[in-house]
C-alpha cells in the first residue's frame, strides 16, 4: 500500500510530502529551501508555526511550533517562519586578536564582502587546519560597530581543538571560511516591549549585539542587561556595561558564582538567580550554558514571556564549545 500524500504550503510554497516524511526532507526534496542548518532540533534555524493540520514528533516547547527537522508529516499542512538573509559561504582572514580575559579571546575576522547578519545569529567559521565552529559574531565592548568585520569573543577551552590554538597556530592573517548567517534568535525590529538579556559567559556576544541594535533602533526602550561569569576573573564584560549603565532606560546586573574578593558592583550567583519579575509583555532571550538557559526558559514560559535563546551546546568529547542558537517562544494569547 502506498503512503498517502499530502499538501504542504510553507509561506505560500507548495509541495508534497508522503505520511512518515520528515517535513524537512520533502521539502529539499521538492526544491522547497526551508531554512536549516543542523537537521538535529539543537539550532532553532529550521523552526516554524503550524497554522493548520498535524505532525509527529519535532514539538517545541512553544504550542503551535516545530522543528521541520524533527517533525513528520502525517496531514495537509499550513506553515510559517521567519524569512531570514541567505545563506552565503566566503572567504576570510584573521585581521586581531586581543586576550579580554584570562580564559576570553576577541578574535576580529574580515570576510572578502559583508555578510547580511541580523543581531542575534551566528555563523559557522572554518579556520584553515581546524574543525568548523559555531559563533555569534558581536559589536565592539567599548565603543560603535560598524564595518564588515567580525568580532568573535572565545572562551579558551583547555584540550579543545579550536580555541587553545588562538595565537598560537592561528594567527593574524590565518584563512577562514565563513557560512551563514544561520539561527532564529535574532532581535526582530520595530517591537517597543521590555527586553530581559540574559547572559552567561562568552554567551554576552550574540547578547551585547542585541543590546546594540535594540539601542541604535530605540534609544528609550527599557531593556534589563543581566551578564554572568563563574569566576569574575572571566568577567570580560566591563567595557560594555559600563556603557550601557549610563542610559537611564536600562538596568544592568552582573554576577559571578565565585568571587575570590568582593566587588560592590557583582552580585554573588548565576544569571537566572537574578532575573526581575516577568510578564507576558517581556521579551526574553538567553544565551550561554544550556543548563542556565533552560532555567530562564522556565522562568519565561510561566510568565508567557516571549522568550529566544542560544544555548551553547558542547561540540564533542575533547573539543571547544560553541553556540547552537535556539529559538523558543511563549506568546501570549
Amino acid at each position: 500500500m502506498m503512503p498517502k500524500l499530502h499538501s504542504v504550503i510553507a509561506n505560500g510554497a507548495r509541495f508534497s510530502a508522503r505520511s512518515g516524511d520528515i517535513l524537512l526532507d520533502a521539502a529539499l526534496v521538492s526544491g522547497v529551501d526551508l531554512p536549516h542548518d543542523c537537521r538535529a532540533g539543537r539550532c532553532g534555524t529550521c523552526v516554524m508555526r503550524l497554522r493548520k493540520g498535524w505532525t509527529f514528533g519535532g514539538e517545541s516547547r512553544q504550542q503551535g511550533m516545530i522543528y521541520a527537522c524533527r517533525a513528520r508529516v502525517f496531514s495537509d499542512l499550513t506553515l510559517e517562519y521567519d524569512v531570514l538573509p541567505p545563506v552565503d559561504c566566503l572567504d576570510a582572514r584573521v585581521t586581531r586578536l586581543i586576550n579580554l580575559a584570562h580564559d576570553v579571546v576577541e578574535v576580529s575576522i574580515l570576510p572578502t564582502r559583508r555578510v547580511p547578519l541580523l543581531p542575534g545569529q551566528y555563523c559557522r567559521f572554518t579556520f584553515r587546519g581546524f574543525p568548523s565552529r559555531a559563533f555569534s559574531p558581536t559589536e565592539p565592548l567599548d565603543r560603535m560597530g560598524g564595518g564588515r568585520s567580525f568580532r568573535l569573543n572565545v572562551k579558551r577551552v583547555p584540550g579543545g581543538c579550536v580555541s587553545p590554538n588562538f595565537g598560537r597556530l592561528i594567527k593574524v592573517g590565518h584563512p577562514v571560511k565563513v557560512e551563514g548567517p544561520y539561527g532564529s534568535a535574532f532581535l526582530r525590529p520595530g517591537k517597543t516591549q521590555r527586553l530581559v538579556l540574559v547572559a552567561g559567559g562568552t554567551g554576552f556576544a550574540p547578547i551585547w549585539s542585541i543590546v546594540d541594535a535594540a539601542l541604535r533602533e530605540n534609544p528609550r526602550r527599557q531593556i534589563v542587561l543581566i551578564a554572568g561569569v563563574r569566576d569574575l576573573r572571566s568577567f570580560y564584560m566591563w567595557p560594555a556595561l559600563n556603557r550601557v549603565a549610563r542610559v537611564p532606560n536600562v538596568s544592568v546586573i552582573a554576577t559571578a558564582e565565585e568571587q575570590y574578593e568582593a566587588h560592590p558592583a557583582v552580585r554573588r550567583g548565576r544569571p537566572h538567580d537574578h532575573l526581575p519579575r516577568l510578564t507576558a509583555n517581556d521579551i526574553v532571550y538567553a544565551a550561554g550554558a544550556p543548563r542556565m538557559v533552560d532555567e530562564v526558559a522556565r522562568v519565561a514560559e510561566a510568565a508567557r514571556a516571549m522568550f529566544y535563546c542560544d544555548p551553547f551546546e558542547a561540540s564533542g568529547q575533547g573539543k571547544d564549545s560553541s553556540g547552537w542558537l535556539n529559538v523558543l517562544s511563549w506568546i501570549s494569547v
